[in-house]
């Protein structure tokens, strides 16, 4: 346990030698304030940290699938994270997946317990590239193109589609080559989802790390001053500065949020456009986690 906990320590915070910047060793510098969570399981908030010229808040888990369950929820009406954690039991866990906010209904594809619910809507299927495969022992991300689930769904119960992907096989996707030539004709910014991955807002992602550890990750933002937001690549910079190979965005903006059994909503949820732990938003889906007993 002891060995874990400290390769846990080292993993969320420790930056190799190969990443070291200005950047992620301000990040590594940061004062974090501990998260109380059950054994196995690591995790840190981070505020105010001055990184790409910005003020960011951060909050960032890391804990064993082997020792903890992984499971996607999808409550019967949309819900904060705080509601939906707690009555699942739950010792922590972030918000997940798209949604169509004019029916309350999830955009991308989703299975649980092996019965499919939703597939990805056409609008969603230029961001939507990645899933999120949850078994009884691990949790697998992987590039996966909108229509072609077939091969993850006769393995996996519980799968989450959302992206786009950040880390794939340990390599960092190259965003800004995607959103360079895809302007529009009138203002000569990129289109569609492309722009947003170019402006900074809330962010939420998951990712694993090559012993198979998964990080929940959360970026607050839209508070000038206190957490600014990323842009995707500034995301995909962060997932691989804690040490992950594979990682995969969620639901962002007023969605993101954080949550723990011991201590409420840690991050800093931006609905209310206060610089607290009460705005949170109702959303569609969220993945918690339980400790194994």
């Amino acid at each position: 346990m002891k060995r874990f906990c400290l390769f846990v320590f080292t993993a969320i915070f420790a930056i190799s030698a190969l990443a070291q910047n200005s950047d992620s060793l301000k990040l590594t510098a940061a004062p974090r304030q501990e998260l109380q969570l059950p054994k196995g399981a690591k995790g840190y908030t981070i505020v105010r940290a001055d990184i790409f010229d910005s003020k960011q808040t951060i909050s960032a888990i890391c804990y064993s699938p082997k020792r903890f369950k992984t499971a996607i929820v999808l409550p019967e009406k949309n819900s904060r994270l705080s509601v939906t954690a707690k009555g699942a039991d739950a010792d922590f866990g972030v918000n997940a997946g798209y949604w169509d906010v004019r029916i309350n209904k999830p955009s991308t594809f989703l299975k649980l317990d092996g019965k499919q619910i939703a597939v990805t809507a056409d609008y969603e299927k230029e961001r939507v590239d990645g899933l999120v495969c949850v078994g009884r022992r691990k949790v697998v991300l992987d590039h996966c193109k909108a229509g072609e689930e077939a091969e993850y769904a006769a393995k996996y119960k519980n799968i989450l589609a959302s992206g786009p992907v950040l880390i794939d096989e340990g390599k960092c996707v190259d965003h800004d080559a995607y959103t360079r030539g895809m302007v529009d004709n009138a203002g000569g910014k990129p289109v569609g989802a492309f722009y947003t991955y170019t402006q900074r807002h809330p962010r939420t992602a998951i990712g694993t790390d090559r012993r198979g550890n998964v990080y929940l990750v959360v970026v607050d933002g839209r508070s000038a001053g206190n957490a600014e937001g990323v842009t995707i690549t500034e995301l995909t910079k962060i997932c691989a500065w804690l040490g992950m190979c594979d990682a995969i965005n969620l639901d962002g903006g007023g969605s993101s949020s954080m949550w723990t059994k011991e201590e409420g909503t840690v991050s800093y949820p931006c609905r209310n456009k206060l610089f607290d732990h009460a705005g949170e938003r109702r959303v569609s889906s969220c993945v918690v986690v339980k400790q194994k007993r």
